[in-house]
């Protein structure tokens, strides 16, 4: 049984984590808008980008 505590997973890092998931949900749906031919799914990628941008600022809650 492993009793060492792993330091990728402590709360104080766990903001961290969240952070750089949200900022990398964003690039990735800011990079398929381009690839969309329908404005509604332009559109709704836009939404997704700016709402993981946002929760990348307020400190990864969505």
């Amino acid at each position: 049984m492993h009793s060492a505590m792993d330091a990728s997973n402590t709360a104080a890092s766990a903001p961290s984590h969240q952070k750089a998931f949200h900022q990398s949900a964003a690039l990735h749906a800011a990079q398929m808008i381009r690839l969309q031919y329908a404005a509604s799914s332009k559109s709704a990628l836009r939404r997704e980008c700016v709402e993981h941008l946002r929760a990348s600022l307020c400190g990864g809650g969505v």
